[in-house]
């Protein structure tokens, strides 16, 4: 075997160190990410396919079962496997325990992995590592689990090696982890021991142990596989004790022991609470691992600080005793450096014990002497020597102290050393000498590391007592109410007298003696229940023929209710036509209303454009035919001035003429005489009909030249060309918003039934009819108009226009045309509230609740005949909205409620 790891650490070593450093590290964060999907719960399997998802595990009893095997498994196998040799003073058969993590691993599932990290430190420090070393191999307790975590998920769900498909699977797990494994140690060991002894010795030699292992993994498996099955203790045979739940949708994708799931079925089996003896065994196991540790760990520290005490002293008066026979031998010996024999007789007789070395150095760190059986060269005098050169600044002190490690690779060591270092000068010489005395921390912490190993053991015991006893205790307090469960629901199908058993704790004694006396109280009332039906059934056989006679009677006053329905059928109808040609009646006699405006409106702007296209007419045949002449006759500076005042005729265009007072006139015109200027009042005359009224530098540079009272003139002429075209325009425009409207509210969209409704814009409809009646409002009557919202209501676009009408013109009416109309429209919860408010003399509260009744009106006779503000209200009620009103001295509120979009 010893030839195997000799031949394994030749090819690492054939393998540059930076590249490996680096593999090294890439394992190390590679694994890192594997341990948190491993402890976090998430599986790679998904099914029967490779995708990631998670595993709910229910935490019972069985659970903590599986956890306690894990860590006794690993526990004693650690133990056993360090105390068999393989290889002398190099490996021991650490397998057993690697061995223990994979079966376990593939056995118990994720129990099991939470276990591996406490049971591999707990075994570690009882074999005897110290415990600085298991604060930095701590990332690989659990990183190292995670690994064998690849394991199971490739072969958990059914390790059979009888399959080849398992054993596929294994090879590919153990490629992986030989490839990962020994390197992240490697990595994590280079702290101590170096990158060259970490990474060619130590993995080579956990290539070794970890190929034993994986040697011996499938037959083991093999033999003790069918053995877990038939006791139950095989994670994916346990009904509901795992399932795997998809992370993307909630929906249940394998569940132990049922192997026909359909992934698309919910998730129907919820049994992932915490069970009552986990719940009691848990806080106990959790406070003794706490104790444990805190015991250990002030036990350990106080230990090292007492014997680091210790040492100190010792280092203190060996030093003193040689530096007094140092000063002896000066007195006797002219030079003390002489004679190199005689200083060795000198640390000889000084020696305490056989660990402690001692040195004699000069100032340049040249070794003057030391023990006799200390060798002249060697791996601890050269780190020696490196570490004082590193401490030169400190030794100018009298005294000095430092520690240091000295790592050997054959055998595989690292000693830690503690060295004192005090500062003797020679008198006669005037030189300087450094007395070294060191000791090995084996020398006073061997005792302390073997009561340490003795106190894990202890404490490994401790803990598994108490997880016997907590497990005991669970039994204890949690089988009586298992019975109770059971006895529950046997009393649930009728088993009254099922026995629930006594305990001897006197809490639930006396909850078994109230359950025994529910069970018979429940028994005699389901006697009396069972007395009571039977009377029951009598009496239903007597009401049967009761029924049966009253039957025959309803049926016969159901036909006649049919009749009777269909006869309402035919009034309502009748009744709804009637309702129609009334709403048809109250349209048309708003439209004769404002017709004779309607035609006023487009009177207006229809002679507007009449008049204008005969001015324009007389422009065209007088003047245009002149212009190209014109045009001719100028030079460029001309054509320029001509084109400039054009430009500034049409920037004044779709205005008046400039006005201006007399004063202002008269005070341009001296300004245009001074200047000189040709025709000054005609030319002012043209300045103001094209806009210019602020006469300007650039200005008086083009009337004060010859000719240019033509060149106004002409500009004049296209001006007002410009002029009348939008004169044209607008009054277009304004006749044509008015038949819009009209067309807005006489359409109705024949594809929406009656029945249906449509988005409708409140705001828009309101103008629209605003517009129709702008001949009866314009003059004395002022309309207010708050819209706050843009929501479309949801309504029956026509007929809501007809309650717009009436209200508005019920205003009208109320105000006899003279007044303001205030109307705004707003959103409120789920409703568009439209208020239509004038500021008449509102009801009289003697009639106010009479309004809404049909064909009650306070018009004049002809006026109208009552039914408009009942229509207004059938109508916002059929749209499922609602209207009221506020009428007080001021005026009165019409208020409209219609649901929104």
């Amino acid at each position: 075997m010893a030839e195997i790891i000799i031949w394994l650490e030749l090819v690492i070593s054939k393998i540059p160190l930076p590249i490996l450093e680096v593999w090294g590290r890439f394992a190390f964060l590679l694994g890192s990410m594997v341990a948190i999907f491993a402890f976090t719960g998430f599986t790679f399997r998904n099914g029967k396919q490779f995708r990631i998802s998670r595993e709910v595990w229910t935490w019972n009893l069985k659970s903590f079962y599986f956890f306690l095997i894990t860590f006794v498994s690993i526990f004693i196998s650690g133990y056993l496997g360090s105390s068999i040799v393989l290889i002398p003073g190099a490996q021991t058969l650490e397998s057993l325990k690697d061995l223990s993590v994979f079966l376990c691993l593939n056995f118990f599932g994720y129990p099991a992995l939470l276990a591996v990290p406490f049971a591999y430190g707990l075994s570690d420090l009882i074999e005897g590592v110290p415990p600085d070393f298991l604060w930095d191999w701590l990332p690989g307790y659990f990183i190292n689990p995670s690994l064998f975590w690849i394991s199971y998920q490739m072969i958990g769900k059914s390790p059979n090696f009888s399959k080849p498909r398992v054993w596929v699977y294994y090879l590919i797990f153990v490629f992986l982890f030989l490839i990962l494994e020994p390197f992240l140690w490697g990595f994590l060991c280079s702290k101590q021991f170096g990158p060259e002894i970490s990474y060619h010795t130590i993995s080579s030699a956990l290539i070794f142990t970890t190929g034993i292992t994986w040697i011996l993994a499938p037959l083991v498996t093999f033999l003790l596989f069918p053995f877990a099955k038939r006791i139950g203790y095989f994670w994916a045979d346990i009904p509901f004790q795992v399932k795997e739940v998809s992370i993307t949708e909630p929906r249940l994708v394998w569940n132990s022991a049922f192997k026909n799931i359909d992934p698309k079925d919910p998730m129907s089996e919820d049994r992932t609470g915490i069970s009552l003896q986990l719940f009691i065994v848990a806080p106990f196991v959790c406070l003794v691992l706490i104790l444990v540790g805190i015991t250990s760990y002030v036990t350990l520290k106080n230990a090292e600080q007492s014997a680091y005490q210790m040492v100190e002293i010792l280092h203190k008066q060996w030093s003193k005793n040689i530096r007094l026979q140092l000063f002896d031998l000066e007195t006797n010996v002219e030079n003390i450096n002489s004679d190199p024999s005689i200083l060795r007789q000198v640390l000889d007789a000084s020696i305490v014990n056989t660990q402690g070395r001692v040195f004699l150095f000069d100032h340049n760190l040249s070794l003057i002497s030391s023990l006799s059986n200390e060798p002249k060269s060697s791996r601890l005098l050269e780190t020696l020597r490196v570490e004082l050169r590193k401490q030169s600044s400190d030794m100018q002190f009298l005294e000095t102290r430092l520690s240091f490690s000295v790592v050997t690779k054959k055998p595989l060591s690292r000693e830690n050393w503690n060295a004192y270092v005090s500062r003797y000068d020679v008198s006669k010489t005037k030189e300087t000498i450094y007395l070294v005395t060191l000791f090995p921390y084996s020398f006073y912490l061997n005792g302390v590391y073997t009561g340490n190993s003795e106190s894990a053991m202890v404490f490994a015991w401790a803990i598994l007592l108490s997880l016997v006893l907590a497990v005991l205790l669970a039994e204890l307090v949690t089988r009586p109410i298992l019975r109770f469960s059971s006895a529950s629901k046997s009393l649930a199908k009728g088993d009254w007298d099922f026995p629930v058993g006594e305990s001897m704790i006197a809490e639930l004694r006396g909850l078994s003696d109230a359950f025994r006396f529910m069970s018979q109280e429940l028994k005699s009332s389901f006697e009396r229940v069972s007395e009571s039906q039977r009377m029951v059934m009598e009496t239903n056989t007597n009401l049967e023929k009761i029924v049966n006679d009253r039957t025959v009677a309803l049926m016969e006053s159901n036909r006649n209710l049919l009749d009777t329905i269909e006869t309402k059928e035919r009034i309502l109808l009748d009744l709804h036509n009637t309702q129609n040609q009334l709403l048809l009646s109250e349209k048309l006699a708003a439209l004769g209303q404002f017709a004779a405006g309607i035609t006023h409106e487009l009177n207006t702007p229809l002679g507007a454009i009449a008049s204008s296209v005969r001015a324009m007419s007389e422009i065209l045949k007088k003047d245009i035919s002149n212009l190209p002449n014109f045009l001719v006759t100028l030079n460029k500076d001309q054509l320029d001035d001509f084109q400039a005042l054009l430009m500034l005729s049409l920037s004044f265009g779709d205005r008046s003429s400039g006005l201006m007072s007399r004063a202002e006139k008269k005070e341009r015109l001296a300004m245009l005489r001074d200047k000189n200027v040709e025709y000054p009042d005609e030319v002012l005359d043209h300045l103001t009909s094209i806009g210019v009224t602020h006469l300007d530098s650039k200005i008086f540079g083009i009337i004060q030249k010859p000719g240019v009272h033509l060149i106004l003139q002409n500009v004049v002429t296209l001006g007002s060309l410009y002029r009348l075209v939008y004169v044209v325009q607008s009054a277009t425009e304004k006749a044509s918003h008015v038949v819009n409207a009209l067309k807005h509210y006489l359409y109705t969209d024949q594809s929406v039934s009656d029945s249906n409704s449509q988005k409708v814009n409140i705001p828009t409809e309101l103008d629209s009819i605003l517009t129709l009646y702008q001949a009866k409002i314009k003059k004395d009557v002022e309309i207010i108009k708050n819209y706050f919202t843009s929501d479309s209501c949801l309504a029956d676009r026509d007929k809501l226009n007809q309650v717009w009408i009436n209200l508005i013109n019920n205003a009208l009416q109320a105000m006899d045309y003279k007044g303001k109309i205030k109307i705004s429209v707003t959103t409120e919860s789920e409703f568009i509230l439209t208020s239509i408010k004038d500021s008449g003399k509102g009801i009289d509260p003697e009639i106010q609740d009479k309004v809404f009744l049909p064909f009650f009106t306070t018009k004049k006779h002809g006026e109208g005949i009552g039914l408009g503000l009942d229509i207004c209200k059938q109508i916002v009620e059929k749209m499922n909205g609602k209207i009221d009103f506020i009428s007080g001295p001021s005026g009165t509120e019409f208020r409209v409620y219609i649901p929104k979009v």
